[in-house]
Parts: structure tokens; C-alpha cells; sequence
């Protein structure tokens, strides 16, 4: 006789051992969960990239399937430039920044970046620019990587769209550790 397991889903809110484990399942492929065992909004964000990043609809749900394979260690971002060393990744397509260690992803995150009229531009750069805090436009802790293009914190990062006007906008709550995260010199691949 066959026995089938079923995986619950998780939506925010939820609490208990199986989102702790959850929550550990994505750290080990690279997302930013955040601790605890409650699915929090840092938690949402983090199946928002695992969902983009596996091509899974754009929400922050963990459905049962989601969940089931997040626990058996399946989904994490494959990255594109494993010989440049520690460096970022900004994927266009699927709307996430990565920060990585030769080929492992450490930290994935969701992101908007420019809208067709006002592209972000793509290339090979690195970071050569940083400012704390807020600046004049609303940016929330910039890092620059070519001309006037920035991963910075903003209000709005839509989950389904880029939005920006050239820039790679991150969510509040992550711009601050992203900024802390990343160097001056830093490879950054935008693709």
C-alpha cells in the first residue's frame, strides 16, 4: 500500500514546526526568509523570489507544492557567472537580485526593475557608489553600479512588473541588509 504525504500550504500568518522548517529550507537555497516559526511579510518575500526565480506565478503563497519542494531542496537559483567569485546578479527576466558566492546563491531577493520606456541598463559592471539613508528621490540606501543606476530601496516594487525608471528597486525592509551586503568593486551581472 502506497501512503501519500501532504504538504499544507503556507499563506502569512501561519505558524508552527513546519515553517520553521520551511523557513530553514529556503535559507539553505538562498532566500531571506527571516527566523521564527510565523510566516512573516520578510517570509512572503522570500517565496515571492523563490516563485519567480522557478517560474511559479507571482504571489507570496507557499502552496503544497511549493512547500514540498523547498523541503527536499529544490529551487534555488541557478546562477549564471559561478566563476566570477563573490558578486551580484540582477536577472530582468525573472525580476530577482542575487547575491553569490562563486556558484551558490547566498541571498535572493524580488525586485522591479525599469519599465520598457526607461530600461535598466544591461552589462558587466560593479559597484562604485554608496549612500546611506534616503536621498532626494525616495531612493532608500543606493548602491551604484554604472552612470545613475542604482539597487536601492523604494516604497514601491511592484511583484509582477518592472516599475523603475532605469533602477533596481528592492523592498524597504531588505535595502539596508542588501546595502550591507554588497561592496564597492563588487561584480555586478545584469541580464
Amino acid at each position: 500500500e502506497k501512503f501519500g504525504v501532504r504538504f499544507p500550504g503556507l499563506g502569512g500568518g501561519k505558524c508552527g514546526r513546519v515553517v520553521s522548517a520551511f523557513k530553514r529550507g529556503l535559507r539553505k537555497l538562498g532566500y531571506v526568509p527571516g527566523r521564527g516559526s510565523c510566516m512573516t511579510s520578510k517570509a512572503g518575500r522570500a517565496v515571492l523570489a523563490y516563485r519567480k526565480v522557478n517560474d511559479r506565478g507571482q504571489n507570496q503563497h507557499a502552496g503544497g507544492a511549493i512547500v514540498k519542494r523547498v523541503l527536499a531542496g529544490r529551487g534555488a537559483y541557478r546562477v549564471r557567472h559561478p566563476g566570477a567569485g563573490e558578486h551580484v546578479e540582477i536577472n530582468i527576466g525573472k525580476q530577482v537580485l542575487v547575491i553569490a558566492k562563486g556558484r551558490r546563491p547566498l541571498q535572493t531577493y524580488h525586485v522591479s526593475t525599469g519599465k520598457s520606456s526607461t530600461p535598466t541598463v544591461t552589462g558587466h559592471f560593479e559597484f562604485y557608489l554608496r549612500q546611506p539613508g534616503y536621498n532626494s528621490h525616495a531612493m532608500y540606501y543606493s548602491t551604484y553600479f554604472h552612470g545613475g543606476y542604482a539597487v536601492h530601496g523604494y516604497a514601491s516594487v511592484p511583484a509582477t512588473y518592472p516599475a523603475s525608471h532605469g533602477c533596481v528597486r528592492v523592498p524597504i525592509p531588505e535595502a539596508y541588509h542588501i546595502y550591507k551586503s554588497v561592496f564597492i568593486g563588487e561584480d555586478v551581472f545584469v541580464y
